[in-house]
């Protein structure tokens, strides 16, 4: 890797599984941001207790002066001593568990408490105590202060991680954090311009849907919300569209350079879901009753769907299972 801070491009994950717990872990993590970013973002000096504790997972991705850091953790995270270097970045906070608290940000007035669910971003000049929780789940992202200086300077951001920017956003950290290896120059220049145009759209509440670039965001996105309604009767794109505050017609558009529609992954998810549970040890669900769960018209509609997918009726395919 480059020893230049703005070539640098990369991830790397310490976890607890891999490396032991408490000090090995926490010493692990310290020397490689130190050794990968630490000359554009210095750690604080951490609390014993958690160096000595510590207990989780940690991703760090680089995109040249752009950070996510992701951490999931059983223990909690206190700082010690925040030292005295000036910055001037900008620093968005998503809970995903439990809450972390930034003690009295120079620009809040009082402390920030970012729980799961939400999120808070400011400019930072100084670097502030935090703490949080045993349980513990949220990323953290780190913007040069050129890019979003105007915005976020003097006037801090809090907001909901389910607003549709916030969920764009999110997948396509997800997205960047799957494939940043794999990423040719072109390609992270493009992640990294991508990461903070979305980041700008949260902060002013909208993004713009023309923009190619934004499209595998939109559909992961989509994809995403559809996951978690599968057995929703009200499950539809135009559904997830007016959740996401798009059209229809973008939507259709972000899938168009995909291997099948929108309407087609809803219908392959929820066969592979039915299939999942005809198949559960001990399942008694039977075919009536999983064609209605899953929102087929009947019956006969699911198992010529099943049979299409699997090539094989749902009883041949749990016979086989």
């Amino acid at each position: 890797m480059s020893g230049r801070p703005s070539a640098k491009v990369g991830a790397f994950t310490i976890d607890v599984d891999s490396t032991g717990m408490g000090r090995g872990t926490w010493k692990l993590f310290v020397d490689t941001w130190n050794a990968r970013m630490g000359d554009l973002y210095p750690l604080p000096e951490f609390s014993a207790s958690t160096v000595d504790g510590f207990e989780g997972i940690m991703r760090s991705v680089t995109l040249q002066e752009t950070v996510v850091n992701e951490l999931w953790g059983s223990s909690s995270v206190r700082t010690q001593a925040v030292g005295t270097h000036e910055h001037d970045h900008i620093r968005l906070y998503v809970g995903l568990r439990g809450v972390t608290t930034l003690r009295d940000p120079h620009d809040q007035g009082g402390d920030a408490h970012v729980s799961a669910g939400t999120y808070f971003m400011h400019h930072v000049v100084t670097e502030n105590h935090f703490h949080t929780t045993p349980e513990i789940g949220r990323r953290i992202f780190i913007f040069p202060g050129d890019a979003l200086r105007s915005l976020v300077a003097g006037k801090p951001r809090t907001g909901r991680a389910t607003s549709p920017a916030a969920q764009i956003l999110m997948a396509h950290t997800t997205m960047v954090q799957r494939t940043v290896s794999d990423l040719g120059p072109a390609g992270v220049h493009a992640a990294r311009n991508a990461l903070l145009e979305l980041a700008k759209g949260l902060v002013l509440d909208h993004f713009d849907d023309r923009e190619p670039t934004f499209t595998p965001a939109l559909a992961q996105a989509a994809k995403d919300l559809a996951d978690v309604r599968l057995t929703d009767a009200e499950l539809s794109p135009a559904a997830i569209a007016a959740h996401l505050h798009v059209s229809v017609r973008t939507l259709q558009r972000a899938f168009a350079s995909l291997d099948e529609s929108f309407s087609a992954y809803i219908r392959r998810r929820r066969l592979e879901e039915a299939a999942a549970a005809l198949t559960a040890s001990g399942s008694r669900l039977t075919v009536s009753e999983a064609a209605a769960r899953w929102h087929f018209t009947d019956s006969s509609h699911f198992i010529r769907a099943f049979k299409k997918q699997y090539r094989a009726t749902p009883a041949q395919f749990a016979q086989r299972a």
